[in-house]
């Protein structure tokens, strides 16, 4: 993705359908795991012009982070929103180690959110979803504080020329 030699296929996407098509295929693991997802989703479809197998690639890469290092028996925190003429999609759980790394860092290829983590993983799974929802348009940050993990998605909705960035 970083060399941008991506080829999108712009289709409508209902990112709330899509999304919860995702957790989906997690949910024998996050019951395992004791997590409960709680949607807090508008009614109505959200579709966006977006890359399906990208934007699918993208959730998938935050479901799966969640299921490897959120605390067990905790609760994940699912937000869609249409703020100003953007859709803002939040992801929030507590982490099952305290986080000793700031949010930009995470984004960043090869790093992970604890230098003692010997799972698997390649340490790419936020380095993608960034690139994935920057090649779209959009804008992608987190934030950690102490154990809380909160991974934020920005898409501009149709007509709108750009992402705006909250305050």
């Amino acid at each position: 993705a970083t060399t941008n030699n991506i080829t999108l296929n712009l289709m409508d996407v209902d990112v709330v359908n899509l999304m919860k098509q995702v957790s989906v295929e997690h949910a024998d693991k996050f019951e395992q795991m004791g997590l409960q997802l709680r949607w807090n989703v508008p009614e109505e479809k959200i579709i966006l012009k977006l890359d399906n197998q990208k934007t699918y690639r993208i959730f998938e890469n935050l479901f799966v982070n969640i299921q490897k290092y959120a605390m067990p028996n905790s609760r994940v925190y699912i937000d869609v929103e249409k703020p100003e003429g953007n859709v803002t999609i939040t992801m929030r759980n507590m982490s099952a180690v305290e986080l000793n790394v700031r949010g930009d860092e995470l984004t960043e290829r090869f790093v992970r959110g604890d230098a003692s983590r010997n799972t698997e993983g390649s340490g790419l799974g936020l380095a993608i979803v960034k690139s994935f929802v920057g090649l779209q348009g959009g804008s992608f940050h987190i934030e950690t504080e102490a154990d809380l993990f909160k991974a934020e998605i920005r898409w501009a909705l149709p007509g709108e020329e750009t992402v705006k960035q909250e305050a």
